[in-house]
């Protein structure tokens, strides 16, 4: 999320305005997997909602538990925690010695020649607004819709300006003392990484959601309510599951959380991209949701762990409500029993031996679709609809079968190259499968 701008400016962003039409398929998502890692949060009482914003930062990782998760859940958390160990392994490294010339003019020059090759890749040179940037309620900024947006809509794509080894390697000098302000971080993304004054820029003007924990120091540059690197961060950064680590992404940071999201998002690489969940009204909010965790709880669970983790009280539809209106607290209670159903059938499906599957399982499968479909958590869209389609097939649906209940590869196909771009292999892949099967 971003801070506010002077006076009430509009940012206008030029995205690529392919409308993507698919069917309006929503599927499990892959948290199947990972549901035996979710560990129960104590409710909290009712705490006074403050006006401002709602903050922005994300969750990489799952909780472990005493429980015993699946193969696949195992081998994906501790590949990922390998990845993290070393990502900050060579951080630590880098830290110890600065980094040469030659190398950050190499990393700039890159930097460079991957945003030529998004630009070509993706096109975004049409004259398609599909919408703007600009302060909300609170004074904060937003974005908002341009006009009506269909569902299954690419909206944005973007690398990020830090990323990888470079963020921890800024995280790791705010803990460890080295940088002890901002003029400190600044001159680190300056000579270290070899950002230019408009890419530290377009990092300052992010929103620091932390900025009121951190120690004083003795430094002569520091400033009490001055962003640090750290918090922002915290407050913005994404991690790619292909990349194993995290990547700052300036412009898609502008995008605020909501436990019922209109916005998910997936990765080619480093690349991130955006699309419509559902059909977006002109001048509504676009929002994504920071953790899949919110699926599984209610909303004093919800506000706990958001609470704990960002650093912020979420007022989103989703979590607030009117109590003198008895049609909106119903509609929210009703919400609470759908996410505390999804988590029982989450993480009892976990525990189902998938070499042996029966047909209750997938009657379950689809329940759970269609209490997300309620809830509007279609979020990460291309690997949940593979997860609903595997389990299918182990079942003994046959193509027929799986094309009337919306599961076809064609539509797979489709969604892959939604939220992954067609360039990604497993949108190749899936192509060849469509047509192996038309032949």
């Amino acid at each position: 999320m971003s801070t506010s701008q002077e006076g009430s400016k509009i940012l206008y962003v030029k995205v690529h305005s392919t409308y993507v039409n698919t069917t309006r398929l929503l599927v499990l998502g892959e948290f199947l997997g990972q549901a035996a890692a979710l560990q129960p949060l104590q409710p909290r009482a009712p705490t006074t909602k403050t006006t401002g914003p709602t903050g922005r930062a994300r969750l990489h990782h799952l909780s472990p538990i005493t429980s015993v998760p699946s193969k696949s859940h195992i081998s994906t958390m501790v590949s990922r925690k390998k990845a993290k160990g070393k990502a900050r392994k060579a951080a630590k490294e880098s830290t110890k010695q600065a980094v040469p010339l030659d190398v950050s003019h190499q990393q700039t020059q890159q930097q460079q020649e991957s945003l030529e090759g998004q630009l070509q890749r993706l096109k975004i040179i049409s004259n398609k607004n599909l919408f703007t940037i600009k302060q909300n309620e609170y004074s904060n900024q937003a974005v908002y819709a341009a006009e009506f947006i269909p569902k299954h809509t690419l909206i944005f794509a973007e690398l990020p300006t830090l990323r990888g080894n470079e963020i921890e390697a800024a995280s790791i000098n705010h803990e460890n003392g080295t940088h002890q302000c901002r003029a400190d971080d600044d001159a680190f993304l300056k000579n270290n990484i070899g950002l230019d004054e408009c890419a530290r820029k377009s990092i300052w003007e992010l929103h620091d959601q932390f900025i009121d924990t951190y120690s004083p120091t003795n430094h002569p540059l520091y400033s009490r309510d001055e962003k640090r690197i750290l918090g922002i961060i915290k407050s913005n950064a994404y991690h790619s599951n292909e990349e194993g680590s995290r990547g700052l992404y300036p412009i898609i940071s502008r995008f605020n959380h909501s436990c019922r999201p209109n916005i998910g998002y997936g990765f080619n690489g480093w690349e991130m991209r955006l699309y419509t969940t559902s059909d977006v009204q002109e001048g509504e909010e676009l929002c994504t949701c920071y953790s899949d965790m919110v699926y599984f709880h209610n909303r004093l669970e919800r506000g706990e762990f958001l609470k704990r983790k960002f650093n912020f009280d979420c007022i989103c539809s989703g979590c607030n409500s009117n109590h003198e209106d008895d049609e909106s607290e119903h509609r929210l209670k009703q919400s609470d029993i759908r996410r505390e159903r999804l988590r029982f059938l989450a993480e009892t499906l976990s525990k189902r031996d998938r070499s042996n599957l029966k047909k209750s399982d997938f009657e379950m499968i689809m329940e759970s679709i269609d209490i997300m479909k309620l809830e509007s958590l279609e979020h990460n869209i291309s690997t949940t609809y593979r997860l609903a389609r595997e389990w299918a097939m182990k079942l003994g649906e046959d193509e027929a079968s799986l094309e009337e209940k919306c599961l076809s590869a064609e539509v797979y196909a489709k969604l892959l190259e939604l939220s992954k771009g067609e360039t990604h292999p497993e949108s190749i892949q899936a192509r060849v499968e469509v047509q192996s099967k038309r032949r």
